[in-house]
């Protein structure tokens, strides 16, 4: 069952992470503010925002997305082999896998709550030793922690349950 959590993790991670960064620069669909999330981790290695640290900002990101999805999908097993018993929030039941509202609100809540530890540590690592000035801002840098993080966990923990499924 290693294999399988350590597959599914890859793929929801991947998902996952992809669509983090893509609610994270919906505000640029309106014209509204972004915090260049892949920029500024990038810029903490390269000492400017260009395209080459958004790139390394982006593979770091991945290898995260990739590493808390494996801690999404135990929790998700867990409730799909019958370990925990969580309550029955199901919706279709006729499709190749159940659909329960049951994991995405979990991811939900796990999300927000990742989002703001890791809001909570970054701010002030970030407003205190970031090399870019503009790169400071703790109001933009929360804000991107808990919308993205938020968004991670209701992903990666659905395809988790939808994908654990055809294992057990």
């Amino acid at each position: 069952m290693i294999l399988e959590l350590l597959l599914t993790s890859v793929l929801t991670g991947l998902l996952g992470t992809a669509i983090m960064v893509a609610v994270l620069n919906l505000p640029l669909v309106w014209g509204g503010q972004v915090y260049d999330t892949l920029g500024a981790l990038g810029a903490m290695f390269t000492r400017r925002v260009d395209a080459r640290s958004r790139v390394i900002g982006g593979i770091f990101l991945t290898a995260g997305g990739i590493a808390f999805a494996i801690g999404y999908g135990w929790v998700a097993l867990m409730f799909v082999t019958g370990t925990f018993e969580g309550p029955d929030y199901v919706v279709l039941r006729d499709f190749p896998t159940t659909v329960d509202l049951f994991y995405p609100i979990l991811g939900l809540v796990g999300g927000f709550g990742h989002g703001m530890f890791a809001a909570l540590i970054a701010t002030f690592v970030v407003t205190d030793f970031h090399p870019i000035e503009e790169m400071r801002d703790p109001f933009g840098l929360v804000r991107s922690f808990l919308i993205g993080h938020t968004a991670y966990g209701v992903v990666v923990m659905f395809f988790q349950q939808q994908l654990l499924q055809f294992f057990v």
